[in-house]
């Protein structure tokens, strides 16, 4: 594993952990209440679950295809509709100006339901969200993915993480510093 890659999931992992336990697995985390989290597809799913997140998510083969054009990553959001990290994610964290403002200069962003069976072209063939989840080997609730523009998994860091931190990581990996030097370097000549 690269250096870049053991800086930036010790970081998320140690502020996941110690500051939020923001990761939802199996049946932790479940909800009786109806799902908020609507995904932010627009036809796809009726809607976005916050106003502000109009506009930043598109379906993936649309995000691959903006991400080879516009030469950006692609930011995968995978939740479940009773992941209650997943609601806050949507809740606190993209409405966040930073986080927006990140998003939209780097990114091809995303949202897939870990439990639907709704259909995705993905590298060619029609898969489920389930499917696409377990391609990329997600256990937990929210996982952010970062692919290329090929659809392979630069990096994954699992729970939630909150706005400022959130727009760290997406400015470290969407400047593509994560090539150069590990999370906690870049960070720290950040100020």
């Amino acid at each position: 594993m690269k250096a870049w890659t053991l800086g930036i999931v010790g970081i998320v992992a140690a502020l996941v952990i110690v500051k939020y336990s923001g990761l939802c697995t199996g049946s932790s985390c479940k909800t009786n209440a109806t799902s908020t989290t609507a995904s932010v597809l627009g036809s796809q799913s009726g809607g976005a679950s916050n106003t502000s997140e109009a506009g930043l998510f598109v379906p993936i083969e649309q995000a691959l295809s903006t991400a080879r054009t516009q030469h950006k990553l692609v930011m995968v959001d995978v939740y479940t509709d009773w992941c209650v990290w997943c609601k806050r994610l949507d809740h606190d964290v993209y409405p966040s100006p930073a986080v927006q403002t990140a998003l939209k200069t780097y990114f091809a962003a995303t949202k897939i339901n870990a439990e639907s069976q709704d259909l995705h072209a993905f590298e060619g063939k029609e898969v489920t969200g389930r499917q696409l989840a377990n391609t990329w080997n997600v256990t937990g609730y929210p996982t952010i993915l970062f692919l290329d523009s090929n659809g392979s998994v630069i990096e994954s860091i699992p729970g939630y993480v909150p706005p400022k931190d959130f727009a760290q990581i997406l400015t470290y990996m969407g400047t593509h510093a994560y090539e150069r030097e590990s999370f906690d370097t870049w960070q720290k000549q950040q100020g």
